[in-house]
């Protein structure tokens, strides 16, 4: 009994650890980690990877700015739920312009196409976590 007792807390210890590991890089890191994926990804040269590591660390900078708290978050009105919204859907096709102007035809097409896979990857996630937990909504 001892044992097991011990062996599920270094497990327990071990598994938080490693959960916390990921966020431990500063947003310079992870905006360079970012850029070199895409580099090898999209096949980009040393211009548009520095044009694209410029563009992410802008959005990096612009995402932690607006950043809100869960209280935050709560407390804002309709409005200001919509005009938050609305911004974020402006910076984005901005942010999309941006890419379009640095990448070249098929390296744009391989982009729109990895971004989708991520959006489909985060919805995925959230639901099945929802699903695990059970529905908030009902």
């Amino acid at each position: 009994m001892k044992k097991t007792l011990l062996l599920i807390t270094i497990l327990t210890a071990g598994i938080s650890n490693a959960q916390e590991a990921k966020r431990d890089h500063n947003p310079e890191q992870m905006v360079s980690i970012q850029s070199k994926k895409m580099t090898l990804a999209l096949d980009l040269d040393a211009k548009q990877q520095a044009q694209v590591e410029k563009l992410l660390m802008a959005h990096t900078k612009e995402r932690l700015a607006d950043k809100m708290t869960k209280e935050d978050r709560s407390e804002l009105t309709n409005v200001q739920r919509f005009n938050a919204l609305e911004q974020m859907l402006e910076n984005k096709i901005a942010r999309k312009r941006e890419m379009k102007s640095i990448l070249n035809a098929d390296q744009y097409i391989k982009w729109e196409k990895m971004i989708t896979r991520k959006t489909k990857d985060k919805r995925k996630g959230v639901k099945q976590r929802r699903g695990a937990r059970g529905d908030r909504n009902n």
